[in-house]
């Protein structure tokens, strides 16, 4: 998709690439283009909204002024681990710099992405000082505390920050973990089928947890407001709309509330909504 806009006088056409190749080399981390020249970063408003840093080729060749150093995030925009931190950045109204990675094609595990991240994943952060931070839960966690932030996303009441960080642990060790025994076969991400009844019966009772203690009595997790554990949480439920397991009703309502409560919901989730959309 491309859009146009003016920067400085000088018209735009900006194309999200995937290949994250710039001048022919990697864009990782603080290897910045020659001043004064700068990919296009989030949270720069132009005529018609933000936009996403791809690549030079991704850029169409277009040259603009750089600007005040971002952080950048490295995503696969299929990877429901991904959209939390991107998201969160967004809602919060931080400027940014979008990088997506292929990973089907070898791109996190190049010498200068696993001289960031030696896991060779996604998402990976990089805040303007060269600090590198991977694992989503992780990502959000440090934005929370690095920059200003609305306070719903990651209170300071010790009592609801612990609610929340039982959440974030609760999503990686259980919940996640058995979502994925369910949902990668369908998605294509896993061939082992043989896990998906034993999914199925963790989840019932998983989303059980979510529903009837985690949002028993609030709208969210934290609160009246989402918060990065709601964020971390209901993403990743987004996959089981397309397998044959029957989300219950509760969690569905409380994934579409979250969603009519997050501007950038549609821009963050559109990829995966796409390819989910292709699926057989």
């Amino acid at each position: 998709v491309s859009t146009q806009s003016t920067w400085g006088g000088i018209r735009i056409t900006n194309r999200v690439n995937y290949n994250c190749k710039m001048f022919g080399q990697p864009y990782y981390g603080n290897v910045r283009p020659v001043p004064p020249v700068s990919v296009v970063p989030y949270g720069e408003v132009q005529d018609n909204g933000y936009y996403s840093a791809g690549s030079y080729d991704g850029l169409d060749g277009a040259v603009v002024p750089a600007g005040p150093p971002k952080p950048t995030l490295y995503v696969y925009k299929l990877s429901a681990n991904c959209l939390g931190p991107w998201l969160l950045l967004m809602e919060a109204g931080i400027p940014f710099v979008l990088i997506e990675v292929d990973i089907t094609r070898g791109e996190s595990h190049t010498p200068e992405f696993l001289s960031m991240n030696p896991m060779g994943k996604v998402p990976t952060f990089v805040d303007t000082d060269g600090t590198v931070v991977w694992e989503s839960n992780a990502i959000m966690r440090f934005i929370c505390e690095k920059y200003t932030v609305p306070q719903h996303f990651y209170p300071l009441d010790v009592n609801l920050r612990g609610r929340i960080e039982m959440a974030l642990d609760w999503r990686q060790t259980v919940l996640y973990p058995n979502l994925t025994k369910v949902a990668y076969p369908f998605l294509g991400f896993s061939k082992d089928k043989s896990r998906i009844a034993e999914g199925k019966q963790a989840l019932d009772k998983d989303l059980k947890v979510l529903t009837d203690f985690f949002v028993r009595e609030t709208p969210f997790i934290g609160g009246a407001l989402p918060c990065i554990a709601d964020y971390a949480i209901v993403l990743p439920l987004l996959y089981l709309y397309r397998t044959d397991y029957r989300t219950p009703v509760k969690v569905r309502e409380y994934l579409e509330n979250l969603a009519s409560k997050t501007p950038s919901w549609n821009e963050v989730t559109d990829a995966l909504k796409v390819f989910m959309s292709t699926l057989r």
